[in-house]
């Protein structure tokens, strides 16, 4: 077998500098948290940007920002270092630049600052407080070189909390439900039915996500409740909950029925709701599945592969109450939250390899060496039916009894297919 001695177990993890690379080679290898905040940013109405990096980053990110949707409502401007600069530092032109994009009409300027800005230590955030009495824009340093980061996750989530700062604080609490994950325009994404059901109860809901704009995140702190269907939002929602006094609800990370359950109560306390008549009948047939796989999911050995932009700690908890057992787990990021769901499955005596995959064929080889029952996520070998393969990856954006029935539903199917391919 494949030598897999340098990664390391769940027990040892508390960031992503314990999470190593299952092969050595990175193959396409992926985005740096730069492309990240970026790709979101553009996303967001009347958000401007200042990346300040090494030529190579500049063009690197006009890919980016130039396919953005709002590009007459914002700037997006790249700062390029010169030689000197990076010996001696960039302050004068740093500050030039800025004013320059003030004098442009700019609302708020993310200044993301790439690896070489951050490895020679530019005292962005000074500047921006300097600043800050000389100009109209808002300024928010977003220090994202790679080597801190160690994920492309940290782009989306870190932008995200740092737009948090232009939030403004509200006298009076209305009956607004921010919606921290997903845009209204989304149509690649169903609709999840409890936010379909609140807004035909009357409910005014507040979308916080890309196609969202710059005045839906500063008029955020009015909102009664914050509803959470993105792992990206997490820390913006602990943001809000301590610095604006707004609740929130964590959809995306729970399964069991107990969970969601509990999640749907808390949410009808906050709205003085009904709740639980109107999905009596997804909780019945969510019941009739689980039931349906308890069986055949025992002690089941499982390898977590690529589930995209689904947190792999909370679903490998729920399988784990299910009777299945994590052999291995790709994680691209460890965010705060991850902590409590480690413990949840330490609890347990399980203390599966944490890793990262990033070469599909590389990684294939070791995997099937592993003979796990079943993998769960996106692989290498996703088309052969030993061992079988459940996608996860269109998870992302769905909540509730129905994220959890599909979940079943489809490990139930492909271990069904799996036993067919077999040769007797």
């Amino acid at each position: 077998m494949n030598d897999i001695k340098h990664l390391k177990c769940l027990s040892a993890v508390r960031s992503m500098t314990a999470v190593r690379q299952l092969t050595p080679a990175a193959f396409p290898g992926v985005h740096c948290p730069m492309h990240t905040a970026l790709s979101l940013a553009a996303k967001i109405r009347g958000v401007s940007t200042l990346m300040i990096g090494t030529p190579e980053c500049g063009y690197y990110s006009r890919n980016v920002v130039l396919s953005s949707p709002y590009g007459d409502e914002a700037l997006h401007w790249t700062y390029l270092l010169d030689s000197k600069e990076v010996v001696f530092g960039f302050r004068k032109g740093l500050i030039k630049a800025i004013e320059e994009m003030d004098a442009a009409g700019a609302k708020l300027i993310l200044i993301i600052a790439t690896c070489v800005p951050e490895l020679i230590g530019g005292d962005i955030e000074s500047i921006c407080f300097e600043m800050k009495p000389a100009i109209k824009a808002k300024l928010i340093h977003l220090p994202l070189g790679n080597f801190k980061c160690g994920s492309f996750e940290q782009g989306y989530w870190k932008t995200l909390l740092a737009l948090g700062q232009v939030i403004e604080k509200a006298v009076r609490k209305g009956k607004i439900v921010n919606i921290l994950g997903r845009s209204a325009l989304e149509e690649h994404i169903p609709m999840p039915h409890l936010i379909d059901y609140l807004n035909h109860q009357g409910v005014p809901l507040r979308f916080l996500a890309p196609d969202s704009s710059l005045e839906d995140f500063i008029s955020a702190g009015d909102a009664r409740l914050n509803l959470v269907i993105s792992p990206f939002m997490n820390s913006l929602a602990e943001w809000l909950d301590k610095e604006h006094n707004i609740p929130y609800v964590s959809l995306h990370d729970i399964y069991g029925i107990g969970d969601i359950e509990c999640a749907y109560s808390k949410i009808g306390q906050q709205l003085g709701l009904e709740i639980h008549q109107e999905f009596e009948e997804q909780r019945k047939e969510a019941e009739k599945i689980r039931k349906a796989a308890g069986v055949q999911l025992e002690n089941l050995r499982y390898i977590s592969a690529n589930i995209g932009t689904v947190q792999p700690l909370p679903l490998s908890s729920y399988l784990l109450s299910l009777g299945m057992d994590p052999m291995m787990i790709h994680m691209p990021e460890f965010y705060s939250s991850d902590i409590i769901w480690r413990e949840k499955i330490m609890e347990q005596d399980i203390n599966p390899i944490v890793c990262l995959m990033l070469n599909e064929q590389m990684d294939r080889q070791i995997i099937e060496e592993l003979c796990p029952d079943i993998v769960i996520g996106d692989w290498g070998g996703r088309f052969q039916k030993n061992p079988p393969n459940v996608s996860v990856l269109d998870l992302y954006g769905h909540i509730g009894y129905e994220r959890t029935i599909t979940l079943l539903s489809r490990i139930i199917q492909a271990l069904a297919a799996g036993k067919e391919g077999t040769v007797n």
